[in-house]
């Protein structure tokens, strides 16, 4: 085994982790779910941290890390969904911004051969998520019993996801604009 195989294979992993989740969830293992997903959100720290520190970046890795990180993430929301842990508006737009920023990560891969670095807000915008999918499995007796307060809990997560979006459009229209910008540099330069 190649050591630049060890990220992909916590991004395996991690995949894997989504189908111990599932029936451990709705088995009434609630706790050892959670240990699950906190498990898979150790992975891909790990994962990435390794990948970057030294450079074990692959093409599979590019499109493997983003999906398993996507496939935990949309699976525990619907889960708790499901349960009625959280009210659908609150899937509702972190679903969008993990479609959208997957859909965008992949065209950027398409068309520039490179890897979609996670940003500050990003991260943040993850951290928000496990603390507050967390709290709505630990507190969800109290949750159910003072909608308001969860509500209060669940909007620092919905507030920074839509930032995340809009802050990753940016991020890849730029990265777009600079791409014809050195376009168009390169084709002045062979025209001289």
């Amino acid at each position: 085994m190649k050591l630049k195989n060890i990220p992909n294979i916590l991004s395996i992993v991690r995949i894997c982790l989504v189908f111990v989740f599932i029936p451990l969830f709705f088995t009434g293992h609630i706790y050892a779910a959670l240990f699950i997903f906190l498990l898979a959100g150790a992975t891909d720290v790990v994962d990435g941290y390794l990948a970057r520190r030294n450079n074990w970046i692959t093409d599979l890795g590019k499109i493997l890390d983003p999906f398993a990180d996507k496939l935990m993430q949309c699976t525990v929301l619907v889960c708790l969904c499901v349960k009625r842990f959280i009210p659908i508006w609150f899937v509702i737009p972190f679903f969008v911004k993990e479609l959208l920023t997957l859909l965008l990560g992949a065209i950027v891969i398409k068309r520039r051969s490179v890897a979609v670095v996670s940003k500050w807000y990003g991260k943040l915008t993850v951290c928000l998520f496990y603390l507050t999918v967390c709290a709505a499995i630990v507190y969800r007796d109290f949750f159910a019993a003072h909608a308001v307060v969860g509500v209060i809990l669940f909007m620092p997560a919905i507030g920074f996801a839509f930032f995340s979006m809009i802050a990753y459009i940016k991020h890849y229209a730029w990265l777009k604009h600079a791409e014809h910008q050195h376009g168009n540099i390169l084709k002045s330069r062979k025209e001289q």
